[in-house]
């Protein structure tokens, strides 16, 4: 229970800031803030100060314009430093993490009363490794010839950029985050300049005292408040928590706009290998070994799994070779084939677990020499190599050695038979490009990760907080609580926007001569688009296909040149930029814009005015994983429309609603072009979802 204690402290620092900063006192935001405070205040911990109680996890849909990040902090940071846990802010997109970081926690900063530290957590590949760097300038100068098992030697061109980021580093100018430096850097560059996890030697390499990563992690541990994202946190969960980020059971998380969380896991578990890329690495793999053997000599404790290791690679590649044609007959003129039910024809699955055999003592072997390798950069332990060998060898073993165990893990999930009535994994192949050929990959996902969340997240946090605008559809909780594996004792609630969507705006659904599904719909589009955008003014229209967009690009471009900005044309930012200046100069506008518009785009006041949506954004309906949780709802006499496809395209369809009315002065009309809303008897469930706008 929330003790009076803890309920004035936050209730004053609320008062602290809508007095500092010139706010009016919200309804919907003092909802908000008292049942997360709620929640997070019922916990109860055990004699180790873990939760031990069904308490601790709210669940809060708030409208627009709520200002649910100032509501969260203010009722979760307080508790998080009275329990001596972290509060970590996880987000979907870069926009919000960024409003958060530059804007959002500094001015809560000086406006309470309550001292709090936070700071930006981010995945290793983001910062410098001063080894690799240093590694990649003394090749260039000629003092060191690096291991190049993959044709990837840092580039002579790049020399000067490497000087200049050294010295940026060494006095301070730089903190060694990639996002942070002033000038763009090309991924074939920064590859030299960064390590993975595998590539790492932690504490042992001579540069740990200076590691921007470990830097990072050091100001983390010092942070009441925590800002991610939800690839990191799933990452961190995967490798059992406290990886990269504190302990779960130390930790309060709020995922912000948390509709993508269940999405982001979906991708995160889903795994794959190209065949031909497989081949490649393995190829380098045994070509690495003989050269390693060669410069540093076999030791006795890996003489007998070192001297194997070549034949178990050649046996894996002789696999690969079989599958090869295997793929080629199921896939034909395809470019890509799902397994129905996730069963993959038994012939192909035995040639990938015929794989299995000779990959375990090859994992063991490159185990014991990643670690063997590790042990030899530590001037305090006796290693195995001496340390010029372990420095050269070290980086690129950690690469195939981490190679190695995504192929192994690819494989369980391919091979694996589901046991009757348990979920089964979506498989399938497709045609993908390789270099200046082509390959075929096979990849292996869960349907859900409800369970996977369940276990790793929910019941292992201290407290979490779940919001977004966004986490109902068709007026319900049941979308999200399934894919996410929320429990059903979580406080679900809505706090309704405070705007006044009658008087700011209204809705017209358009009856078109045709619907989505005709042959008519493109050309009937473009003559309403010609008569009912203003062209003086600020429009959105938000398609669901690129080819779509395209295509009326073509019809528009020439008349409205000096209007027109489209998506996958220029960068994002860029469209946003030169919108606004257009709007700011007097005159009109127009974004062409795909689902990445519909939804984090913040163009206040005159910048939208009108937001027209083409159709219905209903999924693409050959997504492998969607078609095959479709086939599994059907095997259980459910209807995959009204379960999934149908409360989908509601989030979306809001989701794009929410683009017109930013701020209480914010006035305009949504036109959706798709007849289907007033002819299709699921058109009523889908506009009573939508704000309460007026209805035209």
């Amino acid at each position: 229970m929330l003790t009076k204690e803890s309920k004035e402290r936050i209730q004053g620092l609320y008062r602290e800031c809508i007095k500092a900063l010139g706010l009016k006192p919200r309804l919907g935001q003092r909802v908000m803030i008292a049942e997360i405070a709620k929640s997070l205040g019922a916990i109860h911990e055990d004699e180790k100060g873990q939760r031990d109680n069904d308490a601790g996890l709210a669940v809060v849909e708030a409208g627009t314009g709520t200002g649910k990040t100032l509501a969260y902090l203010l009722a979760a940071l307080p508790l998080a430093i009275e329990k001596e846990r972290k509060l970590l802010i996880s987000t979907a997109t870069v926009a919000l993490q960024e409003q958060i970081l530059d804007k959002d926690l500094p001015n809560l900063k000086k406006t309470i009363s309550l001292p709090f530290n936070f700071a930006l957590a981010k995945g290793r590949g983001r910062y410098l490794c001063l080894l690799k760097l240093d590694k990649s300038l003394q090749h260039l100068s000629g003092l060191l010839s690096t291991v190049d098992l993959f044709e990837q030697s840092p580039e002579e061109k790049d020399k000067e950029l490497y000087e200049s980021l050294l010295l940026k580093y060494g006095s301070g100018e730089w903190d060694g985050d990639r996002d942070r430096l002033p000038e763009s850097i090309e991924d074939a560059q920064w590859t030299h300049l960064t390590a993975t996890h595998r590539e790492c030697s932690n504490r042992r390499c001579p540069h740990f005292q200076n590691c921007a990563f470990y830097k990072a992690r050091n100001a983390m541990d010092e942070a009441d408040v925590i800002v991610a994202n939800h690839d990191l946190v799933l990452a961190d969960l995967s490798l059992g928590g406290g990886a990269v980020l504190p302990g779960p059971e130390k930790t309060i998380y709020v995922f912000d706009e948390g509709h993508h969380l269940a999405d982001k896991a979906l991708n995160h578990f889903r795994l794959e290998i190209g065949i031909r890329a497989q081949r490649q690495w393995l190829q380098q793999l045994e070509k690495g070994l003989e050269q390693f053997v060669a410069a540093a000599g076999i030791p006795h404790t890996l003489m007998h799994s070192l001297s194997e290791a070549p034949q178990n690679i050649r046996d894996i590649i002789q696999s690969i070779s079989l599958v090869w044609p295997l793929l080629m007959d199921l896939l034909g003129d395809n470019e890509r084939l799902r397994f129905e039910q996730g069963r993959m024809p038994e012939n192909l699955r035995q040639l990938l677990a015929n794989m299995k055999g000779p990959l375990q003592p090859l994992l063991l072997c490159m185990d014991k020499l990643n670690d063997m390798l590790q042990k030899s950069l530590d001037p305090k332990e006796d290693g195995d190599f001496p340390r010029d060998v372990a420095e050269a060898w070290q980086a690129p073993m950690g690469i195939l050695f981490a190679r190695a165990e995504q192929l192994s893990e690819a494989l369980s999930w391919l091979c694996a038979e589901e046991a009757e009535g348990q979920l089964p994994v979506a498989r399938w192949i497709s045609r993908i490009p390789f270099g200046d050929n082509w390959d075929i990959r096979l990849s292996a996902s869960p349907i859900a990760v409800a369970d996977q969340l369940r276990r790793n997240l929910w019941n292992r946090c201290y407290g979490a907080v779940v919001t977004s605008a966004t986490l109902t559809a068709l007026n319900s909780f049941n979308k999200l609580s399934w894919e996410s594996g929320l429990p059903d004792w979580a406080n679900y609630q809505r706090v309704a926007s405070p705007f006044n969507y009658q008087e700011l705006g209204e809705i017209q659904p358009v009856s078109l001569a045709s619907d989505p599904k005709s042959e008519q719909f493109q050309s009937d589009i473009e003559d309403w688009l010609r008569r009912e955008v203003d062209l003086s003014r600020g429009t959105l229209v938000l398609f669901s296909s690129r080819m779509q967009l395209e295509a009326t690009r073509d019809t528009f471009l020439s008349d409205w040149y000096d209007q027109l900005l489209c998506q996958g044309f220029l960068p994002k930012s860029e469209i946003v930029r030169r919108h606004k200046e257009r709007i700011d100069n007097g005159g009109g506008s127009i974004i062409f814009g795909l689902a990445s518009f519909a939804e984090g785009i913040d163009l206040p006041g005159n910048y939208v005015t009108h937001v027209v949506i083409v159709k219905i954004p209903f999924a693409v309906p050959d997504d492998p994983i969607q078609a095959a949780i479709s086939e599994w709802l059907e095997s259980r006499g459910r209807n995959p429309f009204m379960d999934l496809t149908l409360p989908a395209a509601s989030i979306r369809l809001v989701q794009a609603c929410g683009r017109l009315i930013r701020t209480e002065a914010d006035h305009g009309r949504i036109s959706i072009l798709d007849k289907r809303l007033l002819s299709q008897r699921y058109g009523r469930l889908l506009l009573d979802s939508l704000p309460p706008f007026r209805r035209i």
